[in-house]
């Protein structure tokens, strides 16, 4: 379960065998980054892509920044084994597993992370778990999935694979990604981890991509998945309520306190609209959200 510090408004993928989107990923804003071993690498570059990850590990390239996801191959795969065996390493704080269908997945992949762990000496517990909800037997079983392991510290939709799985034609097709994205936001929050949103396709619509992070914060979800350094900016804004949000979050607070020392009323009335704890408790996740409340 997720420890309360890590935060992933921006999550973003790159193919680990382009070095050169790697170096820019490296220094880039991100709030994490996801080298990406599947669907982003062509299958026989996937060698290449793990020894292009342990190389920069060895150079000391990976402890630059923090928070370094790799998405591996999907469980029934020979390139799983390769991707556990040897990128099980010290500057990897995680792994998103693709393809997941039940919470026999994650439990399987907890033991193989466990033996990892004891064999290389790492402290137990230290890989974090993201998994891409990407099918439709995954939203079957979310809860199961959500609930499967204590190193989950995210559920990720993903989106296209979902709607292919569906048999929609259709490519980001909102009204079919409703009912996922309801689902997997409230087991994500219900287990407490984080929901991060499907990726944006179009990279150069800035715009569109913003609306898209605004309305993804509003319906619960703490950050997207993305695809380009182009759209880190929008997302990390996006997933930070601004200084207005900020205010009014602390004028809630304010007057139910007041409201409740005086003994006046559990609830308070503030520019004519009735709040109460309900309100104040949200009033406070956007201070944590900021860093204002602990």
């Amino acid at each position: 379960m997720l420890d309360g510090q890590l935060r992933l408004r921006s999550f973003m993928f790159l193919p680990a065998h382009n070095t050169k989107f790697l170096d820019k990923a490296l220094v880039s804003g991100a709030d994490a980054i996801i080298l990406d071993l599947e669907d982003g690498v062509p299958p026989d570059k996937r060698k290449e892509a793990r020894e292009n990850i342990v190389s920069y590990a060895k150079q000391g390239l990976l402890d630059r920044r923090r928070n370094i996801f790799i998405r591996i191959n999907p469980i029934d795969t020979y390139d799983f084994i390769s991707d556990i065996e040897e990128l099980t390493l010290g500057c990897v704080d995680g792994f998103m597993p693709s393809k997941v269908d039940t919470a026999k997945d994650i439990e399987f992949l907890d033991g193989l992370l466990d033996f990892q762990e004891r064999k290389k000496g790492y402290p137990s517990g230290k890989y974090k778990l993201a998994p891409l909800i990407e099918t439709t037997k995954a939203l079957e079983n979310i809860s199961g999935i959500a609930s499967a392991s204590s190193r989950l510290a995210a559920l990720c939709l993903g989106g296209e694979d979902y709607l292919n799985d569906l048999g929609s034609v259709f490519t980001y097709q909102e009204s079919a990604l409703a009912y996922p994205r309801a689902l997997m936001v409230n087991a994500a929050r219900a287990n407490g981890l984080l929901p991060i949103d499907t990726p944006y396709l179009d990279i150069k619509d800035t715009e569109g991509f913003r609306e898209h992070c605004l309305a993804a914060y509003k319906n619960g979800f703490a950050g997207g998945l993305i695809l380009s350094p182009r759209q880190i900016d929008a997302a990390n804004e996006a997933f930070t309520p601004d200084e207005e949000k900020a205010a009014l979050s602390r004028r809630v607070i304010e007057a139910v306190r007041y409201a409740s020392e005086e003994g006046i009323s559990g609830v308070a009335m503030l520019d004519g609209t009735m709040v109460g704890p309900p309100m104040r408790k949200r009033a406070e996740t956007v201070l944590k959200q900021i860093g204002e409340v602990r």
